[in-house]
């Protein structure tokens, strides 16, 4: 690897870098006002405004439905599929690794948090506790590890946009749908994402070290 490219790299991670402490502080700072005051004026104004402008008997039927794909057992499924289909399964692994450690770390958070599920517009029930959103949070930290490997690994540049852009739209709907459906506040989601982002950002990285290791070994065996 040349200079030039060793100094690219290296403006990518300190910029990559950045974005995941901005993420990281942004979640502390809404984790803080979460826990201070019972509930916030944004958390209402998104409340109202999803149902007041958005509300219609298809939104709801579909977001009933749709919302089951940003769950624990919606995304592993996806990634068995993933594993199956792929020929290259550690990508799979990587995925499916990526969402337990997520699911985890949201249900430890919320245990700790504690904080109680919307009680004014309940269009499905769900248990637990409400911060942070684990479907923001998950769908976040899975379909971005999908858009990486797309990024990486997909060559036609018109495909490769087009799938990332899917991806990005699927993320945004799943972190909707939960305000929509009533079981989420906008602070939970957007804290959500923010931690699901700053998880993906480490697996992402472990993921490069993991791979980087291998090919080192590969090429050892093969000198």
């Amino acid at each position: 690897m040349n200079d030039s490219k060793i100094s690219k790299v290296n403006i990518r991670f300190y910029i990559n870098l950045f974005i995941v402490l901005v993420a990281l502080i942004s979640f502390f700072v809404i984790l803080f006002f979460v826990i201070k005051y019972d509930s916030l004026s944004i958390d209402s104004y998104f409340y109202y405004v999803f149902h007041d402008k958005f509300e219609s008997n298809f939104m709801t039927n579909f977001y009933k439905v749709y919302t089951y794909l940003g769950s624990f057992y919606g995304l592993m499924i996806i990634a068995l599929i993933f594993l199956i289909v792929c020929k290259n399964k550690k990508l799979g692994i990587g995925l499916g690794l990526n969402l337990i450690i997520v699911g985890i770390l949201n249900f430890l958070i919320k245990i700790i948090i504690r904080r109680p599920r919307p009680a004014d517009i309940n269009i499905i029930t769900e248990s637990g506790f409400s911060f942070p959103s684990g479907h923001a949070m998950m769908s976040i930290a899975f379909f971005g590890m999908i858009i990486y490997f797309i990024y990486k690994f997909i060559t036609n540049k018109c495909l490769k946009s087009v799938l990332i852009i899917v991806m990005y739209i699927i993320i945004l709907m799943l972190g909707t749908s939960r305000i929509y459906l009533g079981v989420h506040y906008f602070s939970d989601v957007l804290a959500g994402f923010l931690i699901g982002y700053v998880i993906l950002s480490v697996n992402i990285y472990l993921f490069n070290i993991l791979s980087e290791h291998k090919f080192k070994k590969l090429n050892k065996k093969n000198q």
